[in-house]
């Protein structure tokens, strides 16, 4: 028997199980459309999970960075006009800001070297002899440190240049170690007059270049010797 001439009741079972199959055709449809959405990039969520669209967050600011003062505090031990400073990082103590001083009054050496760290501690000073008539007599090396994380300051007092070596230790930095007492300029164990750094060289330290003036037959008339100084970890020694 053909549809056509089927009873009404049977059109009608026929009709509503059309009917069920299109809904059921469709609601597929849909499903297989929200299904293909959700796993493409173009909108929703992405698959590492961030939100489209939504600004990611920035790396959070360092809220350790020290606040170094503009000049030495007074427990420095180096009163007198701020000149400059560097901000380097102490092996053992961190963040310390070393500055140079032109001291004020005429009592002891005329220059200063004083040293903060991160945590307001002030270190010992280093008085070094200067002339203010020389043209820059006391001043940063360029750059500042090495890789032996020594500090190197040039000075001059009065003819020739010389460089103070800060060494780090535990506690700060190293005694200087002046020859005399009386005077801060011509030599100790890690000062040097008539000097000049060189470098950093493919090693990345510094050498010191020491010239030694002879006195045969006068100190005016003797003869000049250059000897080149390297650090050894300890102390700077001469090469060759």
């Amino acid at each position: 028997m053909s549809p056509s001439s089927s009873s009404p009741w049977l059109r009608r079972q026929l009709s509503r199980r059309g009917s069920a199959a299109v809904r059921s055709a469709l609601l597929m449809s849909a499903l297989a459309a929200v299904f293909v959405a959700g796993c493409t990039d173009g909108g929703g969520t992405t698959r590492s999970g961030a939100a489209e669209g939504k600004p990611t967050a920035s790396a959070p600011s360092d809220a350790s960075a020290p606040s170094f003062p503009p000049s030495p505090p007074a427990a420095a031990g180096c009163a007198g006009e701020m000149l400059d400073h560097r901000d380097i990082r102490h092996p053992d103590l961190g963040p310390v800001r070393v500055f140079l001083v032109r001291r004020s009054g005429s009592d002891g050496p005329a220059g200063c070297v004083a040293a903060v760290t991160g945590s307001g501690r002030a270190l010992a000073p280093v008085e070094v002899d200067v002339n203010w008539s020389m043209e820059d007599p006391l001043r940063f090396a360029a750059p500042a440190t090495d890789s032996t994380k020594n500090l190197f300051v040039v000075y001059n007092p009065g003819r020739y240049d010389g460089v103070l070596v800060l060494v780090p230790t535990a506690d700060g930095f190293a005694d200087i170690g002046w020859r005399s007492p009386d005077e801060h300029y011509s030599g100790g164990r890690f000062a040097f007059y008539y000097a000049r750094p060189v470098g950093p060289g493919k090693d990345g330290e510094y050498a010191i270049v020491h010239y030694i003036k002879g006195c045969d037959p006068s100190c005016a008339e003797g003869a000049t010797a250059k000897v080149t100084l390297r650090w050894d970890g300890h102390d700077y020694l001469p090469t060759g």
